[in-house]
């Protein structure tokens, strides 16, 4: 037993030395080969940061070492040291004043850029209205002119309307006035014909008719049992009915038809009326309010006719008294 504990130890003993000549060979090796340089070492354990930081703090300048200041050996040296004082700290305040001088003028700089910011917004601003109302007044005048345009259409078709109806005017009164002369010479026969028209027309036979006859007839229709208020109808178109078309209303209105057409559609209209009837209707418009395009009708009438005009004109003087006397 005890030889085998003494071969054991033998044996653990012979181990140990065998790995510290093998641990000491491997270090002998890493040794030569450079393996425990410190450089190594420190990549090893440094960070990248910290690589950094001791490269930087290798290359920087030494300070300079502080400047150990003497006491002044003499009087002359005591006050060259204040008087270095005092300049230092008269400097001291001059740049702390240039430096708030400074502050405060670029406070006033960024200031002025901020109102010359808002003034060219405000510009931007009332330029963009200007084009806008320009936009809007030129949309306007554009309307006003096809307003314009729509009112001399509408006026010149209503002239020309009248002037048509005024021709078919001429044409049914003819007929009228011959189919009046038939229904005269039936004498009471001629009420079984009348009856089968509408109040108006009969109305208007009547107006062409004798008026003997024609009283006759309204006898006849306030007797006729089967029509009783056929009497009273023709009555009232009777007192509606203008045959002639020449009341003051029609020249009124032809007046103001006339305000809302150029001059040169206006002209030849009044080119074949009646020279009467042209100033009947020039007095219209004066009293209408019309006086500007009065004038340019004159003119036009001038220009086309001298003489006729002249005319025009000494009819329109002595309508003048007359308007004159009645108004008083």
């Amino acid at each position: 037993m005890n030889g085998f504990l003494r071969t054991l130890v033998a044996g653990l003993a012979a181990l140990c030395l065998i790995l510290v000549a093998a641990g000491v060979t491997v270090v002998m090796r890493l040794k030569s080969g450079g393996a425990f340089d410190p450089k190594v070492l420190r990549d090893l354990v440094l960070s990248d940061e910290e690589k950094v930081w001791l490269t930087k703090m290798r290359e920087r300048v030494p300070e300079a070492p502080p400047v150990q200041r003497q006491p002044p050996a003499n009087e002359q040296e005591m006050l060259g040291h204040i008087s270095e004082m005092a300049n230092a700290a008269y400097a001291n305040q001059l740049i702390a004043k240039l430096k708030r001088q400074q502050e405060a003028l670029d406070e006033r700089q960024a200031w002025i850029d901020q109102q010359y910011a808002d003034l060219q917004l405000v510009k931007s601003g009332g330029e963009r209205l200007q084009r806008q109302l320009q936009t809007q007044d030129q949309q306007l005048r554009e309307r006003l002119k096809q307003e314009q345009d729509e009112h001399a259409r509408w006026a010149a078709v209503q002239v020309a309307e009248k002037t048509r109806l005024d021709v078919l005017g001429t044409v049914e009164k003819a007929r009228y006035k011959d189919q009046a002369r038939l229904f005269e010479a039936m004498k009471d026969a001629a009420w079984q014909s009348l009856r089968r028209f509408d109040p108006r027309e009969i109305a208007r036979y009547l107006a062409f008719m004798d008026d003997k006859k024609a009283a006759r007839m309204l006898i006849l229709a306030q007797q006729d049992p089967e029509l009783p208020g056929i009497a009273p109808a023709i009555h009232k178109e009777m007192l509606h009915q203008d045959l002639e078309r020449s009341s003051s209303d029609q020249l009124a209105r032809l007046a103001q038809l006339y305000a809302f057409m150029p001059t040169e559609q206006v002209l030849p209209l009044l080119k074949e009326a009646p020279d009467q009837e042209v100033a009947d209707t020039l007095k219209a418009m004066a009293v209408g309010g019309q006086v500007k395009k009065r004038a340019e009708i004159l003119e036009g009438l001038r220009l086309a006719d001298s003489k006729r005009e002249l005319q025009i004109r000494h009819l329109l003087e002595q309508d003048a008294p007359a308007d004159g006397k009645a108004a008083q």
